[in-house]
């Protein structure tokens, strides 16, 4: 069944089937109206285990694997895009990972926001993946480099990805970046996932997911429920504090652990063994469809862990503002100058660009992510 655009403050009953992007996929029923619901059926729809042993996302289309080529399948680790943008890196750099945000980096805004266990030299690394919709889509319009974006822009054409398209960013941290930290992948931890990447144990500390059903899509972002990687997640004086009605008890956390709703231990449930026992430890950091979402934060959603040490200032992130700059310049090729958010508004509706920017449908994965030619 396609889109039932409503609005979602109404009380409405949807039915989803999902499509062949996951091999252990179920056909949810999204029946309480709440956004909230919706992203975590995603949530646990996407980190299910395939027959391989990977997570749903990590079978898909990886960012790295596109700007190298030549290094697939095994690539996929980058560097963090928002970061290098923030620092007027080359966004294109894919391989190796960043350094997170410390005392002598760490812009006026962030600065009481440091960890305390932070190492000499700590890092994270980025993983971006596409579905099969989304691929499938940007393959058929040629989408998949710049020069193929702007001769199917140049013709007039608009970038409009289906219904079904779906986008995930991964930070991964290892636990060499901090001094109190062991991750055992020989060991699974309860707290956070780990997995072993090209021979290193990481950790999952932050994870978005957006989805093309709604017009705008859908934007959600998870943090495991643990204060030696993410000691910062759900502090409204960085950018938001948690607040989920639909899957945590209580419905609003601003940095205590909470516990799971009966209806999100019934999902939880409902995937059995396919679920890594530790994604029930992630909770809901907020969601948004709206430039207006979430509501209680007046629109400002970040992850303590991704934008952070992306050095998004504090009460400046919005992920549905910054992706609506994902915009190609038909004449010159480039992305916006300045970057999102450094150089716009980084909360609430954009103003338009000049006539020569067109839209790359909210997806920095075309902005950023696919090489020249």
């Amino acid at each position: 069944m396609r889109l039932i655009r409503f609005n979602v403050f109404l009380f409405v009953t949807v039915l989803l089937s999902f499509p062949a992007w996951s091999q252990n996929s179920t056909t949810p029923t999204f029946s309480s109206g709440s956004i909230e619901e919706l992203a975590w059926k995603f949530f646990v729809d996407i980190n299910r285990k395939n027959s391989k042993g990977q997570l749903t996302w990590e079978s898909w289309k990886t960012q790295a694997c596109i700007n190298n080529p030549s290094d697939c399948p095994g690539n996929r680790l980058h560097k963090s895009q928002l970061r290098a943008a923030n620092h007027t890196e080359s966004p294109k750099r894919t391989g190796g990972c960043s350094p997170m945000t410390t005392k002598s980096s760490a812009p006026t805004s962030l600065k009481p926001f440091l960890p305390k266990n932070l190492s000499k030299k700590p890092i994270f690394c980025e993983e971006v993946t596409i579905n099969p919709a989304e691929q499938a889509y940007a393959e058929s319009k040629n989408l998949l480099t710049v020069v193929g974006q702007m001769q199917y822009l140049q013709l007039g054409n608009t970038i409009n990805f289906p219904w079904n398209a779906i986008e995930v960013k991964a930070d991964w941290v290892p636990a060499s970046s901090f001094t109190n930290v062991s991750f055992d992948c020989n060991k699974p931890s309860k707290q956070i996932y780990t997995e072993k990447i090209d021979g290193v144990c990481y950790g999952l500390a932050g994870l978005h997911l957006n989805s093309k059903i709604f017009p705008n899509w859908l934007w959600a972002t998870f943090e495991p429920q643990y204060s030696k990687t993410n000691p910062n997640r759900c502090n409204p004086k960085l950018y938001n504090a948690c607040v989920d009605p639909w899957g945590s008890k209580p419905a609003k956390s601003t940095g205590k652990t909470t516990k799971p709703t009966a209806a999100l231990q019934a999902l939880f449930k409902s995937a059995g063994n396919s679920l890594d026992p530790a994604f029930q430890n992630y909770r809901l950091t907020g969601v948004q469809t709206e430039f207006n979402q979430p509501i209680h934060s007046r629109g400002v959603l970040g992850s303590s862990f991704v934008e952070y040490n992306a050095q998004v200032p504090a009460q400046q992130a919005s992920c549905i503002t910054c992706h609506s700059y994902a915009e190609r310049n038909i004449k010159t090729g480039q992305t916006p100058p300045g970057g999102a958010p450094n150089g716009f508004p980084s909360t609430g509706p954009r103003p338009p660009l000049s006539k020569e920017f067109k839209t790359l449908d909210f997806s920095w994965f075309l902005g950023f992510g696919v090489p020249g030619k």
